[in-house]
């Protein structure tokens, strides 16, 4: 996408990539905000905008940044490549930059697990350097200096340092409180100059004080002397404070050594480090003003309750406005009031459509759209250029002739009060010719104008389009809202007359217009008044809609409460008639007993009278079927060939069960009503249902209940056509299970890396514990997209093959 210097600033673009590096947190990071480029590339801008809206989902659920500050280290890298020796500051920063650009990386790793995920890509090609950044930091104090601990022989040297040090002040302790010392100290204490341990001797001692003088004061009343006794313990001491040097410069001679060898790899981290610090910052950005990410690549533009980005930014009201241009219109011409919002709806245009191609989030409503733009011209505002010595209207018409000679299909065109500043009359003759070519080369074009001619252009061109920006007659202020398929209305004599400009002038001004112009302006009035009235209807009937939505809204929820206390209700009819039909049954069955074993002429009269009885009363507690579909469905079945497993439907009761058990010979089945309810009944009481609905709704339960299956490609697969080498495969026979893991996850740590496709693990077969151990661990490893046992020919069951992600 092409954009010159004078448009990016005019727009805005620049200063909103400001706003988007305060965000970043890394040197890297806020170079590459403050470089961002619009582009054509619309997988480019896919892959922006979706690892944005992944990360903003992440953090929606409680996941932090990893990253951190940290200060920037590439001349700290530069130095270690050239063999260059790090100082203890340098070594610090790099260690800790390996840290968080480690973390950066796996947090990638751990949180996006989706396949194909964009996040997961970006970690593609750096390295886990958090070991080595620890161990570098781990090196030093808190204040910088290097610990005893980097090296067994810093440790040694710097004890003995310490010992000498102690053994001299201890001996220097002593010589000041020999007798006679006072005739010689100045003060008793002990200090040091160029390193040597030194006492403050009186320069007019009775007699000289044997040893080095290394300083005296300013009054020359003082000499410091390391005392002769104490000169070769004080030798000795340099030697070992040397020393310590030489071994301390051997350490960080080292460190750089290993962070020139990283040098690569730590790049790599630092350039996904400052591509996942864009992405954050987008986001961030984005959350400043409920950005969304529009739908790139439309045919028309269509901007919903949009706010200027740098106004949202800075303001906490905004006006929104639907700006919309169909796939049928190619320009639009933008009327109305001096400080009516003419030119913010430009530069929104504008700068929505490059923060689009940037990937970046833009404050719309859901539903919005842009075209994609391969390039963007804006006039906008007075410019002059002195150096030419040209005027406005000439510098103006510079730039638009530029504009002509270079937009073409597939540009978008900004221009601010085209063509003014010159004579009216062949201004407006001008604008209107510019905006017919514009719209022959297919460019899609906005324009601002007070121009009358402008505004009748839409009505001989059916491809330019009118657009009004709102203005309250009754206190004269912009509205700021945008009024489509209508021009604004000229409003200088309504604004004059505000300022207190004499009604006798502006008579007199009037008398200047022609008719026509003086009727296009009373009709334009007498729109403007229909379309407040059509305003205050509108408000009106969203008044009423809101309220009949808070009505309706009531209403359903005590529908809800009605139908769950309806529910309650049959569910406790129910109970209490499934309890009297099992009394019922026990009475019945208390007279077979009876009848068994009293089988005399009254006892059949009385249970015959009994089970009559009893019958009316199980007929009286019979419901009807649970909906008019399952009793259609279970009247049009037989009960013949009545299985285990059928659905039926029992007509006493008026309920569903499933059969458990049959007993042909005596024609009884035992059906279950619910979790734990059984009963036994006549088969010529059961009505096999086999509806549609049923059927469906055991189906999608079925299909719910199946246990999800770990994905597993069959040996012979394409992804197991894969040859085996030294840089994809590990032998993990013979080791314990702990340590196989610790190998097997470093080794899928740098296959990853190294974008390895496939890798083999070889466990052997033994008992097949580690194995088992193994595979897992590979279920819940971050690397594996899925795993298979090996072919014959790949070794069997001996061996693992991992395809990662």
């Amino acid at each position: 996408m092409w954009i010159d210097e004078s448009t990016q600033k005019e727009l805005g673009w620049l200063e909103l990539k400001q706003h988007l590096a305060t965000h970043a947190r890394t040197p890297q990071g806020r170079k590459k905000c403050l470089e961002l480029t619009p582009t054509t590339d619309h997988r480019w801008v896919e892959i922006m905008q979706n690892r944005c809206r992944r990360l903003s989902g992440l953090f929606d659920q409680g996941a932090s940044s990893p990253l951190e500050q940290f200060d920037e280290i590439e001349n700290d890298l530069i130095r270690a490549q050239k063999g260059g020796v790090l100082q203890s500051e340098g070594v610090r920063r790099v260690g800790h930059v390996m840290q968080v650009t480690s973390r950066v990386r796996r947090f990638l790793l751990n949180q996006a697990d989706v396949e194909g995920d964009e996040l997961v890509d970006l970690a593609r090609g750096s390295m886990d350097l958090s070991e080595l950044g620890a161990e570098l930091l781990d090196a030093f104090e808190a204040d910088g200096r290097l610990r005893d601990s980097a090296s067994p022989e810093l440790a040694r040297l710097r004890k003995k340092v310490r010992a000498l040090t102690e053994g001299i002040r201890s001996r220097l302790e002593r010589l000041m409180h020999r007798p006679g010392s006072a005739l010689f100290l100045r003060e008793p204490y002990i200090t040091q100059r160029g390193d040597r341990y030194v006492l403050p001797i009186r320069a007019d001692a009775p007699e000289p004080f044997p040893g080095i003088v290394h300083d005296t004061s300013q009054s020359g009343a003082t000499l410091f002397i390391e005392p002769a006794e104490m000169v070769d313990e004080g030798n000795r001491l340099k030697i070992f404070q040397a020393a310590v040097l030489d071994e301390e410069m051997r350490i960080l001679s080292g460190y750089s050594e290993e962070i020139a060898r990283q040098t690569d790899s730590l790049r790599n981290n630092l350039e996904t480090a400052a591509q996942f610090d864009l992405i954050a910052a987008a986001v961030e950005l984005g959350r400043k003003y409920a950005g969304r990410w529009l739908e790139l690549g439309s045919k028309e533009i269509e901007l919903r309750d949009a706010r200027h980005p740098l106004m949202a930014l800075a303001l906490k009201q905004v006006v929104p406005n639907d700006i919309r241009m169909s796939s049928q219109h190619s320009c639009l011409v933008i009327t109305g009031p001096n400080a009516g919002g003419k030119t913010v709806t430009l530069k929104c245009v504008g700068l929505m459509a490059l923060m689009t191609q940037a990937g970046l989030p833009v404050p719309v409503a859901e539903g919005s759209r842009i075209g994609c733009f391969t390039e963007i011209w804006a006039l906008i505002g007075d410019a002059q250029d002195i150096d030419r010595g040209l005027s406005t209207f000439s510098a103006h018409i510079s730039g638009l002739a530029g504009i002509l000679q270079h937009a073409r299909a597939g540009s978008l065109v900004l221009l601010d009060e085209l063509a003014a500043d010159t004579e009216p009359r062949h201004g407006a003759a001008l604008a209107c010719a510019v905006c017919q070519e514009l719209v022959e080369m297919g460019a899609t074009t906005l324009v601002s104008t007070h121009y009358e001619e402008l505004k009748r252009l839409p009505f001989r061109n059916e491809r330019i389009v009118n657009v009004s920006v709102g203005f309250d007659s009754k206190t004269m202020e912009p509205t700021y809202q945008l009024h489509p398929d209508v021009p604004g209305r000229s409003l200088t004599f309504d604004i004059a007359r505000r300022l207190r400009i004499p009604e006798s002038v502006l008579r007199e001004a009037g008398s200047y217009l022609d008719h026509s112009e003086r009727d296009l302006d009373r009709m334009l009035e007498n729109l403007d008044m229909q379309k407040q009235a059509v305003a205050e209807l509108r408000d009106e009937l969203a008044g009423k809609i809101d309220d009949y939505n808070r009505r309706n809204d009531r209403l359903e929820r005590q529908l809800e409460v009605i139908n769950t206390e309806k529910n309650q209700l049959i569910q406790s009819q129910s109970h209490k008639v499934l309890a009297e039909i099992s009394d019922v049954r026990q009475e019945i069955a208390g007279w077979i007993e009876k009848l068994k074993h009293h089988t005399t002429m009254k006892t059949a009269v009385e249970a015959s009278h009994a089970v009559k009885d009893l019958a009316k009363r199980a007929e009286s507690l019979g419901a009807s079927p649970s909906s008019e579909e399952d009793r259609r469905a279970a009247e049009s079945v037989e009960s013949d060939g009545i299985q285990v497993g059928d659905k039926v439907f029992l007509k006493y009761l008026g309920k569903e069960g499933r059969v458990v058990s049959v007993d042909v010979k005596a024609g009884v089945a035992t059906v279950r009503l619910g979790a734990n309810m059984r009963t036994r009944v006549a088969v010529e009481q059961l009505k096999r249902i086999r509806s549609r609905r049923s059927d469906r709704d055991q189906n999608q339960k079925n299909r719910q209940s199946t246990p999800p299956k770990i994905r597993v490609n069959p040996p012979g697969s394409a992804s197991s056509l894969v040859v085996r080498s030294i840089d994809n495969t590990i032998d993990l026979r013979g080791l314990r299970v702990d340590e196989a893991i610790d190998w097997l996850e470093k080794f899928l740590d740098k296959a990853f890396g190294r974008s390895e496709h496939t890798v083999f693990i070889v466990h052997g077969h033994g008992t097949g514990a580690l194995r088992s151990r193994l595979r897992d661990y590979l279920r819940t490893s971050p690397y594996p997209h899925h795993f298979r046992t090996g072919t014959p020919e790949e070794g069997g069951d001996g061996v693992t093959v991992v395809k990662l992600k």
